[in-house]
């Protein structure tokens, strides 16, 4: 292939510039703005202003708007079939719900109305979690874009358009390989030293594939210990790699498609499912795989586009342009997790798991509830921690109490919250008092539940079966476990297993009948994520 136009790439590299501006001055803070503010506000505040591009020319996306309408369809129907907060009012969640399914539905032709979608997604229906990041950007850049492209009448602007969103989607892996490289006191400690079977194990003690028997598991951990430092490697690599995408059309669709392999491989180590991630990226790949050579090969691959990605991407990986997480850390075998119980009418104990929780679901599947207890928490999700000796301390205790104890009490923190746990209290006294009384679960009949988009934490077994609502409850029990996977002899041992808070629940009403919660999932504290 002979060397592009030198104006091809100067006019990418504009445009890119354009939009990556755009999207950091102007779209991100507006979104931030109308997040959860009235839905009269929202739709007034971003809709009014977008009418304005009605009177210009809309530039044509070409293929890549399909992708755009897949991304809007994949995060709408999430954000219509989860559940309502029954804490809260349900009619005005069930109209936002309604008001999302209407501007999904504009944005597809009118990508102006992302804006109003986005307020509505982001702050009403708290969509703004880690899972759905990556795409919510994704379309934030498209209608940066839109709003690039259209105030400047600039034409022949797709290819730009796709490299600033293989940058945004590229960027949620290269954030993180660096964060891994930084880990260690050089750039490939954690590769050599991590023991990512660890994350096997406390992900199995956590909740999750809990149906597999102990041995089963232990058996897989010591066959997995072997390929620690080559699953590292490969890690990291797939994750570097997007630096470099943009040098030739095949190595971008092969890199697409290799997150999404890295994040299936992810959900059935740990039960961490990116589902948004993995349908996203495979859209992506599909989409640079099928787009005319003539048109994007010209001024989106080779060395000029590739040093133009890597700058977007180091300059993201810094958090100048939008801020994926920092997803480094040391696996341990040790968890220490709060669980919630609960009795039903009939007298039968079950677990209530975060499959149950939704629209709470990521918050209870990770670190919620240690504002109830005094014990000093050693580590974050999963046994995760960020300091290698402490990680080797863990280990080497081999989840002897006395030793674990003493580790606890010299790097953990207590942090126990009266206020904190009075109101997580009374959030559950009210969603089940309510679900108790007939109030609706989500938005779903009980035979379309299979149409509920799935969640991102999948930590829904344990030793108690799951409660999915046909009954109604009488008692809620909160404990403090703690379990430790002991690397010696491949036992998975309970070290605590503590009872923090009883609420016992009213009975209800006769004439109000069984409760209609079967349906699914509802439940917890807002997110201080920003948007």
């Amino acid at each position: 292939m002979g060397t592009p136009p030198l104006a091809a790439y100067l006019h990418t590299t504009v445009t890119v510039t354009a939009v990556v501006a755009c999207y950091r001055f102007m779209i991100s803070p507006t979104v931030r703005a109308i997040a959860g503010r009235p839905t009269p506000l929202i739709l007034v505040t971003s809709i009014a202003p977008a009418v304005l591009l009605i009177l210009l020319p809309s530039p044509d996306p070409g293929p890549i708007r399909w992708f755009a309408l897949f991304v809007i369809t994949v995060l709408t129907w999430q954000g219509v079939t989860s559940d309502y907060d029954v804490t809260e009012p349900i009619g005005p969640q069930r109209l936002d719900k309604q008001l999302l399914l209407v501007l999904g539905a504009v944005s597809c032709f009118w990508p102006p109305a992302l804006m109003a979608w986005m307020g509505v997604y982001c702050g009403k229906l708290r969509g703004w979690k880690h899972h759905a990041m990556m795409p919510l950007r994704l379309l934030k850049a498209y209608l940066a874009w839109f709003v690039v492209a259209t105030l400047c009448e600039t034409s022949g602007s797709s290819p730009a358009l796709l490299l600033v969103l293989g940058c945004v989607s590229l960027s949620h892996y290269v954030k993180p390989a660096w964060s891994k490289a930084r880990l260690g006191p050089r750039p490939w400690s954690w590769a050599w030293h991590n023991r990512t079977h660890y994350l096997i194990a406390s992900a199995y003690s956590w909740g999750w594939a809990r149906f597999l028997r102990p041995e089963t598991v232990s058996r897989v951990l010591r066959r997995a210990r072997g390929f620690d430092r080559p699953i590292n490697i490969l890690a990291m690599a797939i994750e570097a790699v997007g630096l470099i995408a943009f040098l030739d059309r095949r190595l971008l669709v092969a890199v697409l498609a290799g997150t999404a392999l890295f994040n299936l491989a992810v959900a059935l180590a740990s039960g961490i499912l990116f589902w948004e991630n993995i349908g996203t990226n495979i859209a992506l790949a599909i989409t640079v795989g099928l787009l005319p050579a003539a048109e994007y090969d010209a001024a989106a691959f080779g060395w000029p586009a590739a040093l133009l990605a890597l700058t977007v991407l180091l300059l993201s990986a810094a958090d100048l342009l939008w801020q994926p997480w920092h997803l480094g850390w040391w696996d341990s075998p040790f968890t220490a997790r709060v669980h919630w119980q609960v009795e039903t009418a009939s007298g039968e104990q079950q677990g209530l798991y975060n499959g149950f929780m939704c629209p709470y679901e990521r918050e209870f599947g990770r670190v919620l509830g240690y504002f109830l207890t005094s014990e000093p928490v050693l580590h974050d999700h999963l046994g995760i921690v960020w300091d290698r000796r402490l990680r080797d301390l863990i280990v080497h205790a081999d989840g002897d109490p006395d030793r674990l104890r003493n580790l606890k009490e010299t790097y953990g923190r207590v942090q126990k919250d009266e206020q904190l746990a009075n109101e997580h209290v009374d959030f559950l006294t009210t969603m089940f008092s309510r679900l108790n009384s007939g109030v609706p679960k989500g938005p779903l009949p009980r035979t379309l539940r299979w149409l509920k988009a799935p969640g991102g934490q999948l930590y829904r077994w344990g030793d108690l079966p799951p409660y999915r609502g046909h009954e109604a409850v009488r008692r809620i029990t909160i404990r403090y476990e703690e379990r430790c996977y002991r690397p010696a002899t491949g036992d998975f041992v309970l070290l605590a297993h503590d009872v923090l808070h009883e609420i016992d629940l009213e009975p209800p009403k006769p004439d109000h009948g069984s409760p209609s919660c079967a349906k699914s999932s509802s439940t917890a504290a807002p997110t201080s994520e920003s948007c």
